[in-house]
């Protein structure tokens, strides 16, 4: 049976990102990038629209409609989000950014993986989610249901992620942002990200047979 999990990991406010700075005030549609090159990587950041200010890197090098194409220079070893990634044997399949978040795509080959990719990025960045996870078909079987104890969860936790969803959170392309669903609370957003990840560890146990310390 295949093993590979699709992966959907939200990074807030990211370190060395060109991308993030991009999506303040618009959101990243799409991000791709060359091979590195004399030690830097030549990166393009398609956006909803025209992006300007001191803080963004690069220029912008064509637009058509409403969408902007900006490119960027970066260091090949800069230890980024998606190197991070990227170094367990996880290409990243697809990026993009809103409000200064960004969201990375990529598969991992089983469950070890990924709880290794999702600590290392948890150990670099400050605001680390899983957004969506999907386990491989390979064997061409139905799903089984998966049942949940939210005993398991804190009352705090269960409003949280029952807030998160009601507003669209988890949907793609997202009905609110992080700060949007932590004013909902009435929390910071990093308060917000903290109960998000503690109870997602929880469901990750329920999904993939994990103890929530493994998780």
């Amino acid at each position: 049976m295949v093993e590979g999990i699709l992966a959907t990991v939200a990074v807030r406010e990211p370190n060395c990102c060109p991308v993030a700075p991009m999506s303040t005030g618009g959101r990243v549609r799409s991000v791709s990038q060359g091979q590195p090159v004399d030690g830097s990587v030549t990166v393009e950041v398609t956006t909803d629209e025209s992006v300007t200010g001191d803080e963004v890197p690069g220029k912008e090098v064509f637009s058509y409609d409403s969408e902007a194409v900006h490119r960027v220079e970066r260091r090949a070893d800069q230890n980024c989000a998606c190197e991070r990634v990227e170094e367990y044997g996880c290409p990243v399949r697809d990026v993009s950014a809103e409000n200064g978040t960004i969201e990375l795509s990529f598969i991992s080959e089983d469950l070890d993986v990924l709880r290794a990719v999702v600590t290392d990025l948890r150990n670099h960045e400050a605001g680390v989610t899983v957004r969506s996870l999907r386990r491989s078909d390979g064997d061409g079987s139905h799903s089984e249901p998966v049942f949940v104890d939210k005993a398991k969860f804190t009352a705090r936790q269960r409003e949280v992620l029952r807030t998160a969803h009601r507003l669209g959170y988890f949907e793609r392309p997202k009905g609110a942002n992080a700060e949007q669903v932590a004013t909902e609370l009435g929390v910071a957003p990093s308060t917000f990200a903290e109960h998000l990840a503690a109870a997602q560890t929880k469901l990750m146990a329920a999904l993939f047979g994990a103890t929530a310390d493994e998780a």
